[in-house]
Formats: C-alpha cells, sequence, structure tokens
C-alpha cells in the first residue's frame, strides 16, 4: 500500500545530532557586495572560524524586498522562509550538500567544447548558517566560486543565408560551432531531470531552462559549470508543470519542495553506483545529510500556516504545535520576548492568560514594520514595557529617549544615501522621512527632499537635452563602463575589450554615443511617467476612453523624435540612422537603437 506523503521513516540519528548546525564564524568582515536578488544580498566576506583560520567565502544576507515578502506572506501566511525560520535555512545548507553529492555520482558531463576534459557539474559547497541581528535574517555562507558567465556568441552574418542553403540544399550547409548559451540550457536540462529523478523538486526549479532567470544560477570555471545558487526567491508559478506536480502532491504552490520518500527510494535503490563513483564514505555522508535535510524541509513546511498546503494536516495536533513553537522561538530569535515571556510560552500547557499574551504578540506583528516590533515588544519584554512607562510619566527621559530614537532613524538613512549629512532634523521632516522611506527607492528619496540633489540632477538633465558634447561622453562613458564590467565578470577577453574600444573611435561613433546619450536621459522620466501608465490603464480599464493610454507611447515617441533629429542634423555626414529608427520606437527595447546603429555599421 502507498504511504501518505506525511510518513517519514524513523531517523537513524538522535535528536541532538540531527538538530545541531554548522559552527558559525567568531568574526565576519564584509569585503564588498556582488549583487543583490530577489530575496538576498550576495557579499563577499572574510570569516573567522572559531579555530582561528580566515576564509573568504560569499554570505547570502536573506532580507528580501517588500514585495518578495509580501507575495511569500500571501502564498504561505508566514514570513519569508530563509529570512526567519532556522530550519528553512538549515534545510537550505543540507540541500545544497545533497545536490552536490547527486551531481557528482551522476554521469552528466559538461560540454566538450570546453577547452579541459570534461567533468561532472558541481555545486558550490555550504559552509556554515548565521543568524544576523543587524538585518534581522539568516545567513548562509557558501564557496566563492571565481567564475564567470556567459561569453555572448559572435554575431552570426551569414545565418538568413544558411537558412535558405538549407531549405534549398536539404541540410547540406556548413556546420557552425554551438553557442555556449545552447550548452548551457542543454547542461542545465539535464541537471534537472537529475535532480527530479531524485525527489529534489525545489533545486531542479533553480536550474529549469524555463525559469527566467536560471542561466544566472551556473558559473564556468575551467573545465565545469558550478551551480552558485538553490534557494529560491519566489515560489514555482511561472513554469506549469512545477504548479500541476504541486497540486497533485499538494504542496501549491511550491517553493524548493522536497520529496523525501523518493529521495530515500533513490539513494538506497542506487547505493551500488552511488558507492563505486563516490566512495563509501561519501555514500554515509549523503545518507546523513539527506535525513537531516528531510528533517528540517518536514519542520520548515509544518510551521507554516500555509493554507493551501495539505490543509487537511490542520487538524492533526502536530502541525499546530509546530507552528506555536515556531512563532516563539522567532520571537525569541528577534528579541520581541525576554527570558522570562519565553519560558512561560515553552511550556506544553498553555493557562488562558498565557493565550491571551501569545495572542496579543502574533495580532501586534502584523502591523507593519518598526511599528508590529514594536508593538510586540511592549507586550512580550517587561523592560520594554518600564520604558514606556517611564515614557509617560517622565517628561525628560520621554524627550532624551525620542531624541536617541530619531538620532538613530537618521543615521540610517545617511547610511542608506536617502539623505545628506546636513539636513535639518524636525518632526515634520522626520515623519515626511518615514513615509518616503517605506514607499521610495534611496535615490528618489534624495531627489525629492534635497534641493543640492535636485540642482544636479536638473543640471545633468539640461546638458543632456542640450549639450552634445555632454551627450556623446555621457553615453561612451556608459558604453566603457559596460565593456570594464564584462571584463571584470570574465564574459570578454582583454583583447576583445580593447577591440571594443577602438570601435569607439570615429565620427560616426561618436553621433551614436550621443545619440545612446540622449536616450538614456529620457529614462530620467521614469519616476513620473510610471505612475501615469498605471493610472492612464486604470483610467481606461473603468472609461474606455483611449486617450489615457497616451502615457505609454510617450517616451517611445520622443525617443523617435530624437533619432529623426538626429538624423536631420548629420545629414551632410551621411551617417546611417536605418536601424536605430526601426527599432527607437519599441517600447524598452528602443533605448538601445543606437547600440544597434553602431554594430550594424562597425
Amino acid at each position: 500500500m502507498k504511504r501518505p506523503p506525511s510518513y517519514r521513516k524513523p531517523l537513524s540519528l538522535d535528536t541532538e545530532t540531527i538538530d545541531a548546525a554548522p559552527t558559525p564564524p567568531s568574526k565576519v568582515e564584509v569585503i564588498r557586495t556582488l549583487g543583490q536578488g530577489r530575496a538576498a544580498r550576495a557579499q563577499l566576506v572574510r570569516a573567522t572560524m572559531a579555530d582561528g583560520t580566515t576564509i573568504q567565502c560569499v554570505e547570502k544576507v536573506f532580507a528580501p524586498g517588500l514585495l518578495t515578502r509580501t507575495l511569500y506572506r500571501f502564498s504561505f501566511q508566514a514570513p519569508f522562509g530563509y529570512q526567519k525560520n532556522r530550519d528553512a535555512i538549515l534545510a537550505s545548507f543540507y540541500r545544497r550538500r545533497v545536490a552536490a553529492a547527486v551531481l557528482a555520482a551522476s554521469d552528466i558531463q559538461c560540454p566538450t567544447s570546453l577547452p579541459f576534459p570534461p567533468s561532472p557539474p558541481a555545486v558550490a559547497q555550504p559552509l556554515y548558517v548565521r543568524y544576523d541581528t543587524t538585518a534581522r535574517a539568516w545567513v548562509l555562507a557558501a564557496q566563492w566560486i571565481q567564475g564567470r558567465g556567459i561569453v555572448p556568441a559572435p554575431a552570426d552574418t551569414t545565418r538568413i543565408g544558411r537558412m535558405l542553403q538549407t531549405v534549398t540544399t536539404r541540410g547540406q550547409s556548413a556546420s557552425v560551432p554551438q553557442s555556449e548559451i545552447r550548452d548551457l540550457v542543454t547542461l542545465m536540462g539535464e541537471i534537472e531531470s537529475t535532480l527530479q529523478k531524485c525527489g529534489l523538486y525545489g533545486s531542479g526549479w533553480q536550474v529549469a531552462p524555463r525559469a527566467m532567470v536560471s542561466t544566472a544560477n551556473l558559473l564556468r570555471l575551467d573545465n565545469q559549470y558550478v551551480v552558485i545558487d538553490l534557494e529560491s526567491g519566489i515560489p514555482a508559478i511561472l513554469v506549469p508543470s512545477y504548479i500541476f506536480r504541486g497540486l497533485r502532491r499538494g504542496t501549491a504552490p511550491p517553493f524548493d519542495d522536497l520529496d523525501a520518500d523518493q529521495l530515500t527510494r533513490w539513494i538506497d535503490s542506487s547505493a551500488p553506483l552511488l558507492t563505486f563513483r563516490i566512495g563509501c564514505d561519501a555514500v554515509s555522508q549523503l545518507r546523513r545529510d539527506a535525513e537531516k535535510l528531510i528533517h528540517h524541509s518536514t519542520a520548515w513546511k509544518e510551521a507554516e500556516l500555509s493554507l493551501f498546503r495539505r490543509p487537511w494536516n490542520w487538524l492533526h495536533g502536530r502541525r499546530r504545535n509546530a507552528y506555536r513553537a515556531e512563532c516563539v522561538r522567532r520571537w525569541k530569535q528577534d528579541n520581541l520576548i525576554d527570558s522570562q515571556t519565553h519560558a512561560q510560552l515553552s511550556t506544553k500547557s498553555w493557562k488562558a492568560t498565557t493565550w491571551f499574551k501569545a495572542a496579543v504578540i502574533w495580532l501586534a506583528g502584523l502591523l507593519p514594520s518598526s511599528m508590529g516590533r514594536f508593538a510586540s515588544r511592549l507586550m512580550g519584554r517587561y523592560d520594554t514595557r518600564a520604558k514606556f512607562a517611564r515614557c509617560i510619566q517622565d517628561s525628560e527621559y520621554r524627550s532624551a529617549s525620542y531624541q536617541a530614537y530619531v538620532s538613530r532613524r537618521y543615521a540610517r538613512w545617511i547610511d542608506q544615501g536617502r539623505i545628506g549629512p546636513q539636513t535639518s532634523r524636525n518632526v515634520v521632516g522626520s515623519a515626511v522621512h518615514t513615509v518616503l522611506a517605506a514607499i521610495t527607492p534611496p535615490k528618489l528619496h534624495r531627489l525629492l527632499v534635497d534641493s543640492r540633489s535636485r540642482i544636479d540632477a536638473l543640471t545633468v538633465c539640461v546638458l543632456l537635452l542640450f549639450s552634445r558634447r555632454y551627450q556623446s561622453w555621457f553615453g561612451r562613458r556608459q558604453i566603457e563602463s559596460t565593456i570594464t564590467r564584462w571584463v571584470d565578470a570574465k564574459r570578454i577577453t582583454l583583447q576583445q575589450a580593447a577591440k571594443l574600444q577602438n570601435d569607439l573611435c570615429g565620427e560616426e561613433v561618436g553621433v551614436y554615443t550621443r545619440g545612446f546619450g540622449l536616450h538614456l536621459a529620457l529614462k530620467a522620466l521614469a519616476p513620473v511617467m510610471l505612475p501615469a501608465k498605471v493610472g492612464g490603464i486604470a483610467a481606461f480599464a473603468g472609461t474606455g476612453n483611449p486617450w489615457f493610454l497616451v502615457p505609454l507611447v510617450f517616451t517611445p515617441v520622443l525617443r523617435t523624435i530624437c533619432t529623426i533629429g538626429s538624423t536631420w542634423v548629420n545629414r551632410q555626414q551621411r551617417i546611417a540612422h536605418g536601424e536605430a529608427l526601426m527599432v527607437c520606437w519599441i517600447p524598452t527595447l528602443g533605448t538601445g537603437a543606437f547600440l544597434l546603429q553602431m554594430f550594424a555599421s562597425r
């Protein structure tokens, strides 16, 4: 008889061993930020371990933005798992170790087009997890892979001719080398299939060729590709097969899901082959890692409300107890409750007063941002209640506390670049900055409140609109900085970079860089045009008047006018603008019209 999905084999490891976390470092020094994704910020750090050794590694700080947090909370009625849930971050740790062993034992080989002997793909090994009290988020550290992304294929100017030749000569055209992206997509499909066979469906989603940005999750390092990211930022709702699988298993919407029974069966059935390929010790370690992965994944999923994930299991007391225990642990982790309240809430049987206190803390947490944290602390911490009472009774203490609070807020806004160091501090200004910090990005916030920033921005806009010399310099600088980033990311060689720099010479290139700079200047209208577009669509939906859709074409029309103007001004030099005129009217893509023109001309 088929076992129910919630069935789990007894763990062969004791509870203390399986629940133990990898030892975090004693000191972490941030070197630089590598990138920012939907769910995490990647930073290169120098970590000093407990034994005194120092390593360089990459930390993923899971502090997602408002949109990602909102989507996760809507899907699972819980805070973002990797940010707040200890079992979730430990599941990601052991998932990487299991996936690394699975791929090492597979028969997948990286593309033979690499100038090295083929080898199986690898996974960036996890090193430790820790909780960052400043970011109020969990952190996963992994190997620093100094690889590179995809190198764009050279321009294929004979593609159409070959297609016609293929049609007329029935496939007798000369073959061309396959591009890196095709090799990578083929490899990703093989990795996805292998991970799905052993039950790691969530990991398969991270390397699925049909996912939007999954190619960025692999880096090329010498003779192999390395998977550097196996943690999702959003549920797997963009590929229908994952949605249907989640519905069949009762885990909709799917998010880094694991089929524990399938993983266990796969390890048991593949034991002889695994032993032959990676050795007995590695297989034993794989079994231990798999048991820990199953334990933490199950604990993570059961501790979330998740009304869409097997709702019939909510009648089971185990799941309710898991949710309650996770709430108490998270409150203690975020310093929302003191030791006395934690001990009171950690008991198995709650009194009526305990239920009331827990309910108030839980409801207070629904309030947005710092307001919710303060309300929770007020109920869960004696020292917070004492300070609050003193603030009400003692005017001097109230004034000093308020000034300290304002100073902390202003220091954070200055660090984020939202305001300048000389910004005056008053009640009205503090309220305005608080609202803007919640709804605007740092650059727009600075532009709205800082007169110096507005003057600088206006000066740049005027120069971009009327100074041909500045337009040319601005466009050239953007292109040169992009070339530098490509070299740093190892996407192109120094010789290719030098050739691109040489291609920037010539009178027609100066015209094209000026046009490119002018097109980029139009993007400064985005803060104004985006609300106008959204409002126009809403007004059109309500009234049916097509004039409300004019903001959708306003920027493309301006871009077309600028391109026609460049064509007219440079008509005496007979500088080609045909390709730019064909592309400039296309929304979003039209910004690169002069880049296409430059490529076509050079």
